[in-house]
């Protein structure tokens, strides 16, 4: 018993410090050609490796919000190609699940470490999650937020519907937002007829109310700032019928997939309502599920005591 103890205190211990490259790594902004295309990222805290970034925003809101983990993990963020200082790639097909996946191997490669934890929100919790499958033997852990299990391209457009239908019903703050935002489509234009400011209606739909979207803002703001993901030759990115059916692919080995994952939504997530975040839930059999109350699609930004309180307790048992 005392033996096999002692080989389970070291196989933990070994885990953890394959994450750790503090001898290594040094806080700072760096740039380094990444699988022929210029990557900028930001290196803060200490501890194991946490890689965070976006395909389509990019590291500075994460930079911005995150700060609390610093004290746990040596956080990495990364501006994905064509966000932010990160240079975009020569073909548009190069923003494709495959190639961000790879740049996300490539970064640790860079940062000269076996193991990572990935913290993946909305479109990047796909990524982490393929990159998971993937490279099963380089990943420790997972935090992902803003997500779900998903369908194929016309089930999530219904899903969306749905969603916004029942929110509409329950809060009078959303239907305005959706009215707002349906005048904003029909009209073209970001003012009703009385002059109203309706230019914030896109944003909002991802929140809770107005004082959690107060939050959230101000960094919204600062992404757009920095740049999103970069057009290719005038042309705009968008996720293909062939693209999605390969992860749909993916999700049918998420059963097999052993890494720890903590998932944690919004409760009031549009995008993702709590029955499909529960549903992506039971397909990761090592994972737990948290929903934020008064939380849409930003928890950590919209309530960020609760979130980070059980992170927290979640890393406490993990780690």
């Amino acid at each position: 018993m005392k033996t096999h103890f002692q080989i389970l205190t070291i196989s933990i211990l070994f885990i953890l410090l394959s994450c750790v490259s503090k001898s290594k790594i040094d806080p700072g902004n760096y740039n380094e050609k990444i699988d022929g295309i210029s990557i900028n990222y930001t290196i803060a805290g200490k501890g194991p490796i946490m890689i965070v970034g976006h395909p389509n925003s990019g590291k500075i809101g994460y930079e911005l919000t995150l700060k609390p983990l610093e004290d746990k993990f040596t956080m990495v963020y990364y501006d994905s190609r064509g966000t932010g200082n990160s240079k975009a790639p020569k073909k548009l097909d190069d923003y494709n699940s495959d190639k961000l996946t790879n740049e996300i191997d490539l970064l640790r490669r860079k940062l000269g470490v076996s193991k990572i934890c990935l913290l993946g929100h909305s479109d990047q919790s796909a990524i982490a999650l393929q990159y998971a499958v993937e490279h099963p033997q380089n990943v420790s852990g997972l935090i992902l937020t803003g997500t779900s299990f998903i369908g194929d391209m016309d089930e999530t457009i219904k899903r969306r519907k749905d969603s916004e239908n029942k929110r509409k019903n329950e809060s009078a703050w959303f239907l305005q937002v959706v009215e707002d935002w349906d005048y904003m489509y029909v009209n073209k234009t970001d003012k009703d007829k009385n002059g109203r400011n309706l230019s914030d209606a896109p944003a909002k739909w991802w929140t809770y109310d107005e004082e959690t979207f107060d939050k959230v803002k101000p960094i919204i703001k600062r992404i757009a700032e920095a740049g999103r993901r970069k057009p290719v030759d005038g042309e705009s990115y968008f996720e293909t019928q062939q693209q999605r059916e390969k992860y749909l692919d993916i999700q049918k080995k998420f059963k097999t997939l052993q890494t720890k994952v903590l998932i944690i939504n919004g409760k009031f997530d549009t995008n993702n309502p709590p029955a499909f975040a529960e549903e992506l839930q039971k397909n990761l059999p090592n994972s737990k599920l948290i929903l934020i109350d008064k939380a849409g699609h930003f928890p950590w930004v919209e309530q960020p005591e609760n979130t980070f309180e059980e992170i927290n307790k979640w890393l406490n048992k993990q780690l």
